[in-house]
C-alpha cells in the first residue's frame, strides 16, 4: 500500500525514507520515462479527443485546444501546485505534453496554452485546463499478507461459506436482506459459479457435495428466470429481477428492460457449472443463449445495449460493446464443440474495429449507471477485455500487439491510482461512486471502476492484474509483472477485514462498503492466474 520512492514529486506521507533496490529503481525509472508517450493523442479531423471528462493524466496528454488565426507556434506552460513551471513550444495547440511530462510533478496542474505570432508575440487570449499529473508505478509496495494461491484459496473458501450464499444450500432462492440479487444474471450467477469453481478445487474441500449441490441450485434457479420462447431474446436471463426488489429497481433499472450483454455473463456462469458437474443441461442453456445472439445479431456485428423484453425496441442510442459476448463464444466453442458460431464473433470483432478502437469511446455499460452519449462515463473494462483477447488471439502480429498495450496504457492512464489520488472526480457521480469519493480511505495502489462510479473496486483490480499478465506473457517486459504484483498485493490485505474474514472486499478502503461478490469472484479468479505465473511469489 505505501510507496517508498520518490520520484517526479512522488511522496506519500508517513513513509519510511528506504533507498529502493536496484532492481525497484529500475522499474520505477522506467515507468516514469515510458509516461511520455501519449495514449491515442486526438488530432483534428483524423483522431478523435477522447479525455475531455477525464480529470487525471499518467501518460502525456493532448487536448482539443483550436488553432488560433495566424498563429505560428504555441508555448505550453505547465504550472504545479508546488510552483514548478515546465515550458515548450510546438506548431499545434493540440500537441501531446510529452517534450516536458516526465519533470511534471505529481499533483494538480494548470496548463495554459498561449498562441505566438512569427515574432513569438501573444496572439489572442490562452486557453487553459486544470487536471491532476498522477503518479507513475514507483518501484516499491508494501508486500502482499499471503502467498497469491492462499489468497485466492482462502477467499474462494470465505465466499462459499459467506452469508450471501447460505440461501443456495437451503431453499434454493434469493435471501431478501440481499437485495444485490435484484440483478440476478450477475449476481446469481456469480453465486453459482462461485460454489462450482470451489467444489472443484484441487485438494477438494471436505463439504463439496454441498457446495456442488448449492450452485446447481443457484443455476437452477436462474434459468427458471430465463426470458420464455417467443421473447425477442429468448433464453436470456433478466437483468432485473422480475418479482422482487421492486423498491430498489428505479429508473432505466426495470423488470421491463434488459440490458443485452447480461446472457453473456450468465452464460459465462452456466460454463463454469457444466465444467463442474458435467450436466449438459447447463451446457444446452449456454448453446440457447448463443443462439438468441446470432438470432438478434444486427447487420453491423453488435446489438443494441438496452432494450424492452416485450417487444426488442431500443431503450436507449447506445450500442453493446460485445468484448463479454466474444469471450462468452471463445469459451462455448470447445465446450460445445461446435464452431457455427463463428461468423457471428468475427462480425463481433469487425464492430469493435470499426467503433471503439476507431472513436476510443470506451464507455461505461453497467446495469446500475444509465447509459451515457459518448466519452461522459469512460471505463477500462471492454478495452482491457478486447486487449487480452488480441494478446491471446494473436501474440505475434505486431499491429495488434501495439493495440492491446495501447488499451493497457489507458486503463493505467485513467483508472490506477499507484499514489497520490486526485481529488476531483469527473462528471456526476452514482450512488455507489458518492459514497467511495474520499481518497484518504482508499488501500493503494488501486484502480478506480468508471467515471461514473470514481472508486477504488477489487473487480477493476483484478481486471488490470489479467491484462497485465497477458501483456507479460507475449512481451516477457518483467514491469508488467511488477504491476500486476502490487495491485495484487493491495488485494491480499483486504482478506484482514474483521466483519468480512478472509473475503476480497469489494470497495478496497476502510472501512470498506457493500460486498458484490460477483467482483470477489473475479479476484479469486486473477489471484489463481497470478499464482500459474508467479508461483514463487510472494
Amino acid at each position: 500500500m505505501m510507496l517508498i520512492t520518490a520520484l517526479s514529486g512522488v511522496t506519500l506521507a508517513g513513509v519510511a525514507a528506504t533507498a529502493p533496490s536496484p532492481a525497484a529503481a529500475a522499474f520505477a525509472a522506467q515507468a516514469l520515462a515510458e509516461t511520455a508517450v501519449p495514449v491515442r493523442p486526438g488530432e483534428p479531423g483524423v483522431t478523435p479527443f477522447w479525455n475531455s471528462g477525464a480529470v487525471q493524466f499518467l501518460y502525456a496528454p493532448a487536448f482539443a485546444i483550436p488553432a488560433v488565426a495566424g498563429a505560428k507556434t504555441y508555448r505550453f506552460t505547465l504550472r504545479s501546485k508546488n510552483g514548478d513551471e515546465q515550458s515548450f513550444t510546438a506548431p499545434q495547440p493540440w500537441a501531446a505534453l510529452s517534450p516536458v511530462w516526465p519533470k511534471v510533478a505529481v499533483g494538480p496542474v494548470t496548463l495554459t496554452v498561449q498562441a505566438l505570432d512569427g515574432d513569438g508575440r501573444p496572439l489572442d487570449q490562452p486557453a487553459q485546463r486544470t487536471f491532476h499529473r498522477a503518479a507513475p508505478f514507483g518501484g516499491v509496495y508494501a508486500a502482499p499478507a499471503s502467498t497469491w494461491r492462499e489468497s485466492a484459496r482462502t477467499g474462494l473458501a470465505a465466499l462459499a461459506h459467506s452469508p450471501d450464499l447460505r440461501c443456495w444450500f437451503g431453499t434454493g432462492g434469493p435471501a431478501e436482506e440481499f437485495h444485490l440479487y435484484r440483478y440476478p444474471y450477475k449476481i446469481v450467477g456469480a453465486a453459482a459459479a462461485a460454489l462450482a469453481i470451489y467444489a472443484t478445487q484441487t485438494p477438494v474441500p471436505a463439504d463439496a457435495p454441498a457446495a456442488l449441490a448449492a450452485a446447481r441450485r443457484a443455476a437452477d434457479y436462474l434459468l427458471s428466470l430465463s426470458l420464455p420462447v417467443g421473447s425477442p431474446w429468448a433464453f436470456h436471463p433478466p437483468t432485473y429481477h422480475p418479482t422482487m426488489f421492486a423498491e430498489r429497481l428505479k429508473g432505466h433499472m426495470s423488470a421491463q428492460n434488459y440490458m443485452t450483454s447480461s446472457g453473456a455473463e450468465s452464460g459465462l456462469c452456466y460454463l463454469s457449472v457444466y465444467k463442474a458437474t458435467g450436466d449438459r443441461k447447463y451446457l444446452d442453456a449456454a448453446v440457447r443463449i448463443a443462439e438468441t445472439y446470432a438470432e438478434r445479431q444486427r447487420s453491423d456485428g453488435s446489438w443494441p445495449l438496452f432494450v424492452r423484453v416485450s417487444d426488442g425496441s431500443e431503450v436507449t442510442e447506445n450500442t453493446m460493446i460485445p468484448t463479454m459476448v466474444v469471450d462468452f463464444l471463445d469459451r462455448l466453442a470447445p465446450a460445445a464443440k461446435t464452431d457455427r458460431f463463428y461468423a457471428m464473433r468475427a462480425r463481433a470483432l469487425a464492430w469493435i474495429e470499426s467503433n471503439p478502437v476507431r472513436t476510443w469511446n470506451w464507455q461505461g455499460q453497467f446495469e446500475d449507471v444509465k447509459p451515457l452519449p459518448p466519452y461522459e462515463n469512460l471505463t477500462k473494462h471492454d478495452g482491457c477485455d478486447y486487449a487480452i483477447h488480441l494478446l491471446r488471439s494473436a501474440p505475434n502480429d505486431p499491429a495488434k500487439r501495439a493495440l492491446a498495450l495501447d488499451l493497457l496504457r489507458f486503463a493505467e492512464d485513467q483508472f490506477i491510482m499507484w499514489a497520490q489520488p486526485p481529488s476531483e472526480r469527473p462528471g456526476k457521480q452514482s450512488a455507489d461512486g458518492a459514497a467511495a469519493t474520499k481518497p484518504n480511505r482508499w488501500l493503494l495502489p488501486c484502480v478506480l471502476e468508471q467515471y461514473r462510479c470514481y472508486a477504488p473496486v477489487c473487480a477493476s483490480s483484478a481486471k488490470l492484474i489479467r491484462t497485465y499478465l497477458a501483456a507479460y506473457g507475449v512481451t516477457r517486459d518483467r514491469l508488467h509483472l511488477e504491476k500486476a504484483r502490487a495491485l495484487a498485493a493491495t488485494l491480499t490485505r483486504t482478506q484482514a477485514n474483521a466483519k468480512a474474514p478472509g473475503r476480497f472486499l469489494t470497495w478496497v478502503m476502510q472501512p470498506s462498503g457493500l460486498m458484490w461478490f460477483n467482483c470477489e469472484l473475479l479476484a479469486i479468479e486473477a489471484l489463481q492466474e497470478l499464482a500459474a505465473v508467479d508461483p514463487s511469489s510472494p
